[in-house]
C-alpha cells in the first residue's frame, strides 16, 4: 500500500479543440469518469464512424485503464473547445481544465489528443499542472485505390454541403457560369470574358483580405461603430477622387506630354508638375483626411474616450499643414514665396505647442481629480 501512494495521481485528458463532441452529439464538456467517457465516445461514433475525435476519447479510456492496472491513481475526461477553435475554443477549455482540477487532486496529467490542432492548448494546460506524457492517437488507413476514392469523397461532401466552403467552391463558379452564358447568349464575347475576370478578382479580393468576415462582423457592430466605419469609407472615396483629379490636370498638359516622350525631362518639368497636381488635390486631400479624422473624434466622443483630445490635436495639425501645403504648390509653380511659407511654419508651430501644452496639463488634471 505505501508503494501504490509513492505513484502520482494522475488525470488522463482528452481535448476536441473544435467541439465535434458537442455539435455531433449535443453532449455538454467537461466529461469525467471512465463511465461518461465511455458513454459520449460511443454515441461520437454511432453520430458519425469516421470521426476521429471518438477514437480518441477510446484511446484515452485504455490509457486510464492500463495506468489504473500499474497501481496509478487516475481519473480520465475529455474537455472540448468551440466549433471556430481560436482563442474563444481555448478560453474554455482552459476553464473546463480548471474546473476538473478544482475537484480532482492530481500531480499530472497525461495528454490524449489525434493530431497537432488539439496540441496547440499544451502550453495552456500546463500552466496548471505538469504533462507526463503526451500520446498522439493515429487512425490506421488501407492504402488502397478504393480507401482515396473514399477519402476524396469526403472532402468534396465537405466542400458541397459545409458552408464555409461551398459559397466559394460552388458560388463564384456558379455565379461566373450564369454570367458568361448570359453574355454568351447575348453575342457579347468580349464582355463575358470581362465579367469572369471581374467576378473572380472581387471573389479572391473578397478571400484575401477577408471582406466576407469584415461584412459579417458590420451586422453585430455598435452604431458608433458605424460612424467610424463610414467616415474611413467616405475619406477613402474622397481621397480616390482628389487624386484622378489631380492625375487628369497634369496628364493634360504639354509638360506631361513632353515628359512621356522623354523620361530624363523629368528633372526640368517634374517640380512644376508636382505643384500643379498639389494645387489640384491639397484641398479634396484634407477633406478626405479631415472626414475620417472627424469621424473618428465624434466615435471616441460618443465613447467618453480621452481618445478624442489626441483626434482633435491631429484635426487641429491637419488645419494648421493646410497653408503651408499650399504655400509649398505655388512655390513648385513659381509662384510661392519661401518666406511666406517659413512664417506660416512658425505660426503653425507655435499655435500647436500652445494647444498640446493645455491638452496635456488638462488631463494631469483630470486624472489627479480621480
Amino acid at each position: 500500500m505505501e508503494a501504490a501512494r509513492t505513484k502520482p495521481a494522475l488525470l488522463v485528458l482528452c481535448v476536441d479543440r473544435d467541439n465535434d463532441i458537442g455539435v455531433k452529439t449535443s453532449l455538454a464538456t467537461p466529461i469525467v469518469g471512465r463511465d461518461k467517457c465511455l458513454v459520449a465516445a460511443t454515441r461520437l461514433a454511432l453520430a458519425d464512424p469516421e470521426e476521429a475525435d471518438a477514437n480518441t476519447i477510446f484511446a484515452a479510456i485504455k490509457e486510464h485503464d492500463d495506468l489504473l492496472q500499474q497501481g496509478y491513481a487516475v481519473e480520465v475526461a475529455v474537455v472540448a473547445g468551440t466549433q471556430k477553435k481560436g482563442i474563444e475554443a481555448d478560453r474554455k477549455i482552459m476553464e473546463e481544465v480548471k474546473s476538473i482540477l478544482a475537484s480532482h487532486k492530481v500531480d499530472g496529467i497525461v495528454f490524449v489528443s489525434d493530431g497537432a490542432e488539439d496540441e496547440y492548448i499544451i502550453p495552456v494546460v500546463q500552466n496548471f499542472k505538469p504533462i507526463f506524457s503526451v500520446r498522439r492517437v493515429v487512425i490506421k488507413h488501407i492504402e488502397s485505390v478504393e480507401e482515396s476514392y473514399a477519402i476524396l469523397s469526403r472532402y468534396l461532401k465537405m466542400l458541397i454541403y459545409d458552408p464555409r466552403y461551398s459559397r466559394f467552391f460552388l458560388g463564384v463558379p456558379g455565379l461566373l457560369l450564369l454570367t458568361f452564358g448570359i453574355l454568351m447568349v447575348l453575342g457579347k464575347t468580349t464582355e463575358a470574358i470581362a465579367a469572369a475576370l471581374v467576378i473572380l478578382g472581387l471573389a479572391f479580393v473578397a478571400r484575401g483580405f477577408d471582406l466576407d468576415k469584415l461584412a459579417s462582423a458590420l451586422t453585430h457592430m455598435r452604431p458608433s461603430g458605424y460612424l467610424r466605419f463610414f467616415s474611413a469609407l467616405a475619406s477613402v472615396l474622397i481621397l480616390i477622387s482628389a487624386v484622378y483629379i489631380g492625375f487628369t490636370a497634369v496628364s493634360g498638359t504639354p509638360e506631361y506630354a513632353k515628359i512621356m516622350a522623354q523620361p530624363e525631362l523629368f528633372f526640368e518639368y517634374g517640380a512644376y508638375l508636382i505643384g500643379l497636381f498639389l494645387q489640384e488635390t491639397v484641398t479634396l486631400i484634407w477633406i478626405g483626411i479631415g472626414v475620417y479624422l472627424a469621424g473618428s473624434a465624434l466615435y471616441h466622443w460618443i465613447r467618453h474616450s480621452y481618445k478624442v483630445l489626441r483626434t482633435a490635436t491631429n484635426l487641429l495639425i491637419l488645419l494648421l499643414l493646410y497653408f503651408p501645403m499650399t504655400q509649398i504648390s505655388l512655390i513648385l509653380l513659381g509662384k510661392g514665396s519661401p518666406a511666406y511659407l517659413t512664417s506660416l511654419l512658425l505660426i503653425g508651430l507655435a499655435i500647436l505647442f500652445l494647444v498640446v501644452s493645455l491638452v496635456y496639463h488638462y488631463i494631469i488634471a483630470k486624472r489627479l481629480r480621480r
